[in-house]
């Protein structure tokens, strides 16, 4: 209960702040020490005094800060344009490999089509050839019947030995083209090999990153202490003016976004380096009615991971899991509501810290929580991923493209323009 100034009579010493007639006749700062309103303004105006003169000397040290800026800014572009150099050669050394590969599948298809093909019109060519070579035969017959009583039998002997010979071929063909058959099993590896190509692929892509979503804090589904920020991308928590003892610990501030989803694939980002207390995760449509005052975890609709004072922990439904040897600056969060998973990425390694399965098929909504020390301001920050993500797959990519046929590749593939 802390009164308008215009109203104080005196100062609470213990609690840094203005007291009415009203304060203090409450508990609260009972056995506190008290001073007089004059004084409390001597004392601000000394330790503004004190703290003004302890700057000058860092003000007079960084004097020289605007070519430092210049500096950076012309290093961040130096890096950008590397890194863009980079991812653009990155893809087009996959575009080559896949192109390549296609190419290559493409001819081993058209081969083996081919080697196929010979070999039925050979077929063919040899069925006529029987047919032929049957019609003379039958001739040939005719007139060795005819030859039985004058030529010598030795001589028709050899002759209709060598015909049934040629008899016994023909029977052998036509016993084996009774079903016209082609091995297209060559065809057939080549497919699974291919097909293997893009299941390999798959475990690698989509990256989480090419669902991100644009999300805001709910400056109306927050702890009264949350600060959030114009664009409603910061949110901060300012700390107790009193220290805590070692057996005190402060509570946890929540807050929700705006938005919340039910299908699909989203993701998004947080900046953490603004606060060693932290929470990050997502909770079912309805959680902050009644647990918004509540830790987060704790309960059946809510899955989060926690860092206290840097110790990682997911919690859900009361129970947690401690992450060992790692302290995230930027933390991605990867929800697939088809699946019903929720993934909590290391940005700068890629590593996945933790993963929770079976959510709620309701609509969830990515939730965060702070905790700040005495004296001190704690932060999180939304990363703004849309702008850096259009710029490269809107802007700057086009779409490889096949022909109809199949038998060429359009070659149109950019995976970043220069001009990006």
């Amino acid at each position: 209960m802390t009164p308008c100034p215009t109203r104080a009579v005196l100062y609470c010493s213990n609690c840094q702040e203005p007291l009415s007639t009203e304060c203090l006749l409450t508990d609260t700062h009972r056995q506190h020490s008290y001073i007089t309103l004059q004084d409390a303004v001597k004392q601000q105006l000394d330790n503004i005094k004190r703290c003004s003169t302890m700057l000058e000397p860092k003000v007079r040290q960084v004097d020289n800060v605007e070519p430092q800026i210049t500096a950076a800014k012309q290093q961040l572009e130096d890096v950008y344009d590397k890194i863009k150099k980079a991812i653009v050669g990155h893809y087009e050394e996959l575009w080559n490999l896949l192109a390549k590969n296609r190419e290559q599948a493409s001819n081993i298809l058209e081969a083996e089509k081919e080697t196929l093909n010979k070999n039925l019109t050979q077929l063919e060519k040899d069925e006529d050839n029987y047919k032929q070579t049957l019609d003379e035969m039958t001739k040939e017959i005719k007139e060795l019947k005819e030859k039985r009583k004058t030529e010598n039998p030795g001589n028709l002997l050899e002759k209709s030995q060598a015909l049934d010979r040629s008899l016994t071929t023909m029977e052998d063909f036509y016993s084996s083209v009774k079903e016209v058959k082609f091995d297209c099993e060559r065809m057939r590896a080549l497919e699974k090999c291919v097909k293997k190509i893009v299941q390999k692929n798959r475990e690698l892509l989509p990256r989480p990153w090419e669902f991100s979503e644009t999300i805001t804090f709910n400056n109306n589904r927050k702890h009264k202490d949350l600060k959030v920020s114009e664009k409603a991308s910061e949110v901060s928590l300012k700390g107790s003016s009193i220290s805590l003892s070692k057996r005190e610990t402060a509570s946890w501030s929540n807050i929700i976004a705006v938005q919340n989803f039910n299908k699909g694939q989203h993701y998004w980002e947080m900046e953490l380096r603004g606060s060693q207390s932290w929470v990050v995760g997502v909770v079912e449509k309805g959680w902050e009615k009644n647990s918004l005052y509540r830790p987060l975890g704790r309960d059946s609709k809510s899955w989060v991971l926690e860092s206290d004072e840097g110790d990682l922990t997911a919690w859900h439904g009361n129970d947690l899991s401690a992450i060992r040897d790692c302290t995230p600056q930027r933390l991605g969060v990867y929800l697939d509501c088809d699946r019903q998973q929720v993934k909590f990425y290391d940005v700068a390694t890629g590593c996945i810290l933790h993963s929770f399965c079976g959510l709620s098929k309701q609509p969830l909504y990515p939730a965060f929580s702070l905790r700040a020390k005495a004296k001190s301001t704690a932060q999180l920050q939304i990363c703004r991923l849309m702008e850096e993500y259009d710029q490269f797959q809107e802007h700057n990519v086009q779409s490889s493209q096949y022909s109809n046929s199949g038998e060429g590749l359009v070659e149109s593939y950019s995976p970043l323009s220069n001009s990006g």
